[in-house]
């Protein structure tokens, strides 16, 4: 399965895991020409969104990270009307808490570990095209 056909889309994944980022890095990379933008902490993740270089086509977001939760981030970007159309996919090791996120705004679910054919397939649900200027 290829992400290939969705182009060069910006993809921010926000986990603090060293080893799940490399992974998350690596499966994007065989699947599609994403461009991944990273970062492990949440007050870093909104700097990017709001002043990154590039427009952001959508988030894998952690729950856990240091400065702020992953749902203080879904908060943030759901209570903004410029990211009302930006998907947010969360990457858990369970889905306990899938319903009360889905409420809050998340598109979609990662499990950990990931599973290649629901990472990609989960991705391409989501995502948007880039917009060309």
């Amino acid at each position: 399965m290829s992400l290939k056909y969705l182009g060069n889309i910006n993809i921010l994944v926000v986990e603090d895991d060293l080893f799940n980022l490399q992974l998350i890095r690596s499966l994007l990379a065989k699947v599609s020409d994403a461009n991944m933008i990273s970062t492990d902490d949440g007050l870093k993740a909104l700097n990017i969104l709001e002043l990154g270089k590039e427009e952001i086509d959508m988030v894998l977001l952690d729950l856990h990270l240091p400065q702020m939760s992953g749902k203080e981030i879904l908060q943030y970007i759901r209570r903004n009307r410029k990211f009302d159309d930006l998907p947010v996919l969360i990457i858990s090791v369970d889905g306990m808490d899938e319903v009360e996120l889905r409420h809050m705004g998340a598109n979609d679910f990662i499990l950990k570990p990931f599973d290649i054919d629901d990472f990609v397939r989960k991705i391409s649900i989501h995502s948007r095209f880039k917009k060309n200027k």
